[in-house]
Parts: structure tokens; sequence; C-alpha cells
């Protein structure tokens, strides 16, 4: 009663004049009821409850003046932020606000525009005071929004900067490269924006470099602040719409399916690149008409994709970046084509994946096509191989996107790899190499398989048919037929041929005025073994088997010096050899010693940078030839033995070759 003892006041004194503590078993309400501004006077309480009653009744008419005449616009303002409301907009209850359209530019680490029509939120009003947008719930209709963070350094993702979205208006420096921003701008704290209970309907959404175009119904939420963004959102109902890469440049069309994504709260600028991929979880099931895959070049700049429409089929399950085993992914088109520095391919192209489709329920991956055009350039020539219903599988590892994933087993198939004009082949030699190819058809088979620790192995055969070329003035004519089993290992540098064997068929050659038909040699080696290293090295046993030594002897006839044994030497026929071969860096060392038993060819060919030194014997216990040069010229001597090659041998680099006696 007004004038009187409150309840309060009276239970306060007689504790006084007792001295007794409140009782630990009060209940709540009475402990609240002793408390402001439930102690106060009547009077007083009327007052505030007078107030509030006015300022709320005050309310609707100020806070709608404060949006239609801009002041709501002024108060959020700053170097980083901007906000547009376009009437009519009103507001009823403070905090819940319904606006025409609204756009909402934010600047700093994080930058994005979001535009939507016939708003209805509700926010939290003392969160702005500590530069926080804070939306509890959001309803809108042709929702706009384009996201892109800034970047530290834009080399080598300059094309994907430039498809990221303007953002035109955008309020301070409208830059994407930070310390640029930093250097031209007092940056100002930039604004934490969060939004949740979304409800939209949108018509636009650009995340970095892919923008959105398109039907579709938007829930969850987001954050997105300095050093902060978080996602949690389902996008029901995609599509029909198409996406861009950039601006302008169509990528897919007729794009529909649902998405689902979370991402945690992550630092944006430490994750400019995809490696953010690693913290997603979500769930994408999407269809559409891709129209080109043009857009590659932004991730290998060395290289330009051409080409690739076709149908995309998607259903990934993301856990914190990696691949669910329900995941598939599907994709195929009549044509693409990859251009690099010096080579060309065309293909079509059929790509699967299921994340669980091998026997041991690890992720596979399969490409096939029809035929491919692989083509090597050099200035105006080309070189084309086709590849002809090839397959390509590989099981992987758990799929962990953004990072490599390990190899279990791959296989590649190619029944058939053809060439039906070798005349371009040299483009694929060493520049100014004295070859010339006049005609000739080429046909190949590879059945290769890969282990997890990289190492392909595998059978490979070649044939080529009519072959005829120019050997530095030596005109050559011949059939080949190569077949070996490759072991190849890209990790150890590592390359080996086993079981090699090169068949010459139909050889005829033609030079110093001379022709030899009909001859034939073989070469074979259990293995030979390439190391691509610094230095790279070269180590094998060729044996050598072929009808005589008559190409040989033609190569080293001197006018008439040889002339009078050539005759000799070619009667002799059934010619066998085994030769020692390695390499190191500028250092070629091969040792020759024959097998037959009814004539030789022993000696060393030594060669390091310029220095070559070269000692021969060609023939048997009756007719020997024996050919030397070890840097004073070319020494030639008929009838030459053993003992002749050893002591030319002597001055070689060790180690020392010792022919035996009783052959040349």
């Amino acid at each position: 009663m007004e004038g009187g003892t409150s309840l309060s006041e009276t239970a306060d004194r007689g504790r006084a004049a007792d001295s007794t503590p409140p009782s630990p078993r009060e209940p709540w309400w009475r402990r609240l009821w002793g408390r402001a501004p439930f102690n106060w006077p009547r009077r007083r309480k009327l007052r505030w409850l007078v107030a509030i009653v006015l300022l709320l009744l005050a309310y609707p008419v100020l806070g709608t003046l404060a949006l239609w005449t801009g002041f709501v616009e002024r108060v959020l303002a700053s170097e980083d932020l901007r906000v547009e409301i376009e009437n009519p907009a009103y507001t009823i209850w403070p905090g819940r606000i319904r606006m025409k359209r609204v756009r909402i530019l934010m600047n700093g680490t994080t930058q994005f525009i979001l535009d939507g029509q016939d708003l209805v939120l509700d926010v939290r009003v003392l969160a702005l005071l500590r530069r926080r947008v804070h939306v509890t719930t959001l309803a809108a209709h042709d929702v706009i929004y384009q996201m892109r963070v800034q970047v530290k350094d834009p080399k080598g993702i300059e094309k994907r900067l430039a498809a990221y979205p303007p953002l035109p208006g955008l309020p301070g420096k409208n830059v994407i490269h930070q310390p640029k921003a930093e250097a031209s701008e007092k940056r100002d704290a930039d604004w934490t924006v969060e939004v949740g209970g979304l409800d939209i309907s949108v018509k636009e959404l650009w995340f970095f470099e892919y923008r959105y175009l398109g039907k579709g119904r938007l829930r969850g939420g987001f954050m997105v602040g300095p050093r902060v963004m978080q996602v949690t959102t389902a996008v029901q109902d995609l599509g029909p719409g198409e996406v861009r890469f950039g601006a302008d440049q169509v990528v897919a069309e007729n794009l529909r399916g649902q998405v689902t994504a979370d991402i945690p709260r992550l630092n944006p600028s430490e994750h400019a690149d995809a490696s953010f991929m690693e913290l997603v979880s979500s769930r994408v099931n999407l269809r559409a008409d891709v129209t080109t895959l043009s857009q590659l070049d932004a991730y290998a700049p060395e290289l330009r994709v051409r080409d690739g429409a076709g149908p995309l089929a998607v259903d990934a399950y993301l856990d914190r970046g990696k691949l669910g085993p329900k995941t598939h992914f599907d994709f195929s088109t009549n044509a693409v084509r990859v251009m690099g520095d010096g080579f060309g391919v065309a293909t079509d192209l059929l790509l699967k994946l299921d994340a669980a489709g091998s026997k041991q329920h690890l992720p596979l991956a399969r490409s096939s096509a029809k035929a491919t055009y692989v083509s090597l350039s050099r200035g105006m020539r080309s070189f084309t191989l086709q590849v002809l219903d090839h397959v390509e599988e590989a099981e992987l590892d758990t799929i962990q996107l953004s990072r490599s994933t390990d190899l279990k087993h791959a296989t590649v198939r190619l029944p058939k790899i053809t060439s039906t004009d070798l005349r371009d082949l040299p483009v694929v030699l060493p520049e100014g190499a004295p070859v010339k190819v006049l005609a000739g058809e080429l046909e190949a088979a590879a059945n290769l398989d890969m282990d997890e620790k990289y190492w392909i192995r595998g059978p490979l055969t070649t044939n080529v048919r009519g072959l005829d070329l120019d050997l530095d003035g030596i005109r050559t004519r011949a059939n080949l037929a190569l077949k070996t089993a490759v072991r190849v290992n890209p990790k150890l540098k590592t390359n080996s041929a086993e079981d090699f064997s090169l068949a010459f068929r139909d050889v005829s050659i033609h030079a110093n005025g001379r022709d030899i038909d009909g001859w034939w040699l073989d070469l074979t080696s259990s293995r030979m073994t390439f190391k691509n290293t610094e230095p790279s090295r070269f180590d094998g046993i060729v044996l050598i088997r072929a009808r005589d030594l008559a190409p040989i002897l033609q190569g080293l006839a001197q006018k008439d010096v040889i002339s009078k044994l050539i005759p000799l030497f070619t009667k002799l026929g059934d010619f066998r050899a085994a030769t020692g071969i390695r390499i190191a860096g500028p250092v070629t060392d091969i040792a020759v010693t024959s097998e037959s038993d009814v004539w030789d060819a022993s000696g060393r060919v030594y060669k390091k940078g310029q220095d070559t030194k070269l000692a021969v014997v060609v023939g048997g216990q009756a007719v020997s030839l024996g050919v030397a040069d070890l840097g004073h010229g070319l020494e030639i001597v008929p009838f030459a033995k053993t003992d002749w090659l050893n002591e030319h041998l002597r001055e070689f680099p060790k180690p020392l070759v010792q022919m035996s006696e009783g052959k040349p």
C-alpha cells in the first residue's frame, strides 16, 4: 500500500532485529522478490512501468521512421559495412523487421553482398553495439548472395581471382589483395554477421569463382566476419539453373538437385585455397548438363582445356573432407581437348567413381574412351598416336579432398595404339637428330598394372611396317617388331625393360653407292635399366645376332682402303655378339665380345663429352681387321689380332677390358 510498509521491508527489519540469517530453504522466487526492481517502492515501479509502456507504444512509430528516413542505415554505416533498405519497411516489435528490399555490403577479410526481397527478420539489437549483426530468423525471396575472401598472394591463382564476384559498391577500398588493402586504407574493426533460421528462396549464389543462377530454397545459417566463417545450410529443390565460372562463362546447364553443407568455424584467410575442404561435411546430389571444361585452365595454368560437354551425375557424401562409401560420380563427353607446351590430347571420355566399388570396398575410379589422339609437336610439325578402346582403373585409399590419395592398385589397358604416318616421328627425337622419316606405319599394345609402391609392370608390343628413313645420308627400309616387359617406378625414377626383343626384318640399305637387301638383325636382352636421376644412368647387356656385318663394314669403308676385304667378311654370315652398355651422365662405355664360333668382333668404345676412344677387331684366325681411334686419328690395320687390341685397350679408362688369346 502507498505510504505503507512492504512485505520485503518488514521481513528485513525482522531479520535485523534477531540477527538471524535468511533460511537456506527460502524459495527462489522470494529471494528474487527482494531484489531490484521488485523491491522498489510502488510509485517508482509505476513510473518505470508507464515509461516502458510508452516506449513500446512509440517504438513502431520511431522504429519505422528510423527505417524510412535512413537513420538505421547511417547508424550501421562504417568504412567496411553498408546497409541499404528500400521502403516500405516497418517494425512493430523491437528486433522484428519487415523490409521490401535490403542489401548488406561488407568489406574486410571476408567480403560479401546479400540482397533480398520481402525480408522478414528477427535481429538482436543490442549486438549491433559490438559490431555484430546477429539475425536469429530470416525469411526472404529472390535472394542474391555473393562472397569472396581476400588473399595474401595471388600468384598462381590469377584466373580464379578474375572469376571472383566483383562486388560493386562495396564500402571502402574494393580490392581482393590483402596487403594492397592494408596499404591503401585504414582498416576499421570488421563486422561479424551471424544469420540463423534461414528460410529463403534464392536466385543467385556466387561463392568464390563459381556462380549459380536459378531457383533454390535455402535453409540453415551462416557466420562470416573477421577471421571467422561458419556454414550450416541445406539447399532444397535446387534448379533448374546454370553454373558459371565467373560472371559470364557458362560451364553447366539444367542443374538440379539438393545440397547440404556444414563448415565448422574457421579462419577463411588461412584457407583461401581448397584446404578448408578437409573440414567440410556435406551431401551433394546433383544432375547437370556440362557445357565445357575450359574453366579447368584456372587450376593448371600450363594447360588449356577445351570442349568437354556432357551429362554429369554426382551423389557425394563428404565427411570432414573424406568421401563416404555411398559416393558416386559419373561424367561422359564426346569430345574434350587438353593442350600444353608441345603436346595435345583429344578424346571422348567416360569417367566413373564408385567409392565402394572394388572387392575390398575401396574407392574405384575408372576412365575409358573409344579413341584418344595424342600429339607431340615441334614448330609446325606434330606426331600423332591414336589409342583405341582403352580403359584405366585405379583402386584408391580413402579419398581426402584437397590432398593426395594413396593408390592401392591401378591398371592401364591399351589394346591398340596406331599411327598410320610416321613421317613426323623426328619431332619426338632430340632436336637436330640426323634422321628423316619418309614412310611407315606403327601398331602397338600395352597391358600395365601398378601396385601400391608405384611399380608399373606389364607387356609392351610394337610393330612398325614399311619404315623408310634417311640416317644421315644412309637410306634404310625395314620392318620392326618389339616385345618386352616394362618395369617402371616414377617415384624411384627407375625404368627397366625385361625379356627385351627387337627384330629388324626385310632390311634394305643404300650407302656409299652400295646396296644391301634382305638383311636382318635381332637385339635381345634379359634386362636393361635406365634411371632418370642426376646424372642419368643406363646399364644393360644386349645380345646381337645379324645376317652379317655388311652394313657396319660399309659404314667403315674409306674409299678403297678396306673395300677389297668387305666381300670376304660379308660372306661370313650369322654374326653373334654380346654388348655391354653403361651410360652415366657424359660417359658412354660400350664393350663388345663375340659369341660366334666362326669369327668374332671384339672391342670397346668409350666416350666422355667430346673425348672418344675406339678399339675394335673384326674377323677370324685367317682374316681380321682392326679399327682404332685413341684421339690421334683413325687407324685401320688389316689382319689385326688380340695383342694389337689389348695394347690399345690399355689406354682406355678403367675398368680395363682384356681380351683372351685365340680370338681377335
